[in-house]
């Protein structure tokens, strides 16, 4: 067993350098449109690109890899991922920059997907949940670290470095896997397309899918373009700047442990009262962002509680899922995706008219009270489900007694 949290911390390399790729074109959204001659508005929609690159490739990609070990498919989208990434550092121009942002997203729900049940199999069931986030603080440690130093990186040379940097963090993961991560069988039997669409149609699955997609919209429609936000809003400047990601990163890292804990306590409850904590956040937001001091001391605590929910939402959706957890697990990393590009996407809206910046945190706010309400629609179907299973338990547990004597 000593050689599983080895085997861990290369998924966790492996999630650190795609959520880095993932969201640092946050930090470059200057340096980006100057370079390729577009405005911040265009340069937030590779955000977007990426996102809708996940949320259609991924089911694709998990179906085609479904007859390859968990191993092989985390070797093959990491191979992808470093060539996405080689592809975006040379690109010519914007909308080449786009396509290799779109080859690389092919990767991202694939990975997550089965590194999160890999992880799960590498530890005892009581474990799994703390192996988990072991994976998700690779992706933590991209908002904390990843993308303040891309930022800083092209800062200093171009935006081009930033990416070839990223290629390098895939590199060292692709290895680091290859020498960890243990053989195993094929990703699982084959199930029929219609049982699997079956079981991610259930309403609490579809439900809770819904409110990782809005938790998303909530975050990425203020953090994609969060430097400008602060320069305009705040008054501050490019190096501050660089800190006050670091900060928001250190508030996502301990969302994500946060997260976790109450997920053991209470999964769906924590859940409602995280999103509306989000809501109220952003809505203080909307004014405090002219003072710093009070808009450094809520970003901080959005950082907090937009995060907190990220890891237990995926264990979630997979727990519900019953017979299709591979494609669960894709799937709600295309729904997180998905709201990634409505936020980058209608925060970009906002930006390029009158409404302007002031108006990111209550567009963000709504997102959140979308998701609130949905996690209240979601114990609904959850207690609805619980109540026939636990009056035909007893029935059920005599037949299968007698089945094992036969």
């Amino acid at each position: 067993m000593t050689f599983l949290p080895v085997a861990l911390l290369a998924l966790a390399i492996g999630a650190f350098g795609l959520g880095t790729t993932e969201t640092i074109v946050m930090g470059l959204l200057p340096q980006l449109s100057s370079g390729l001659h577009v405005t911040i508005a265009q340069a937030g929609m590779l955000v977007s690109g990426y996102a809708i690159g996940v949320t259609i490739a991924s089911p694709l990609v998990a179906v085609l890899t479904n007859s390859l070990s968990r191993r092989d498919t985390l070797l093959l989208t990491m191979g992808i991922f470093i060539a996405g990434n080689a592809c975006s550092a040379i690109a010519p121009g914007y909308w080449s920059l786009m396509t290799a942002r779109v080859l690389t997203s092919f990767s991202h729900g694939t990975f997550y997907g089965a590194a999160s049940i890999m992880a799960g199999k590498l530890v005892p069931p009581e474990k799994r949940a703390e192996a988990l986030s072991l994976v998700y603080i690779g992706l933590t440690l991209a908002m904390i670290l990843g993308v303040p130093l891309g930022t800083v990186v092209a800062q200093l040379t171009t935006w081009r470095m930033a990416f070839w940097l990223i290629c390098g963090v895939g590199v060292v993961a692709w290895g680091t896997m290859w020498l960890w991560i243990p053989q195993d069988g094929k990703a699982g039997p084959t199930i029929r397309l219609y049982e699997q669409f079956r079981a991610m149609t259930q309403p609490l699955v579809v439900t809770m899918m819904l409110v990782s997609m809005c938790t998303s919209a909530s975050m990425f429609t203020l953090f994609t373009y969060i430097s400008p936000f602060l320069q305009i809003r705040t008054g501050l400047t490019t190096h501050v700047i660089d800190g006050v990601l670091l900060m928001i990163g250190g508030g996502l890292c301990l969302g994500n442990l946060l997260g976790g804990r109450l997920a053991d306590w209470k999964m769906l409850p924590s859940c409602a009262g995280l999103m509306g904590a989000v809501a109220i956040v952003q809505l203080l937001l909307a004014p405090g962002s002219l003072h710093v001091w009070t808009c450094l001391v809520l970003l901080f605590l959005w950082g907090v509680f937009i995060y907190a929910p990220m890891a237990p939402l995926q264990s979630y959706v997979v727990a519900c899922s019953g017979s299709a957890p591979n494609i669960a697990a894709v799937m709600n990393q295309s729904s997180f995706n998905f709201g990634n590009a409505i936020g980058a996407w209608a925060g970009g809206i906002l930006v390029g008219t009158h409404w302007s910046y002031g108006s990111l945190p209550i567009l963000s706010a709504g997102f959140a009270i979308v998701g609130f309400v949905l996690v209240l629609l979601a114990q609904y179907f959850d207690s609805r489900d619980r109540r026939p299973h636990t009056a035909g338990h007893a029935d059920a547990e005599a037949p299968e007694h007698a089945a094992s004597h036969s």
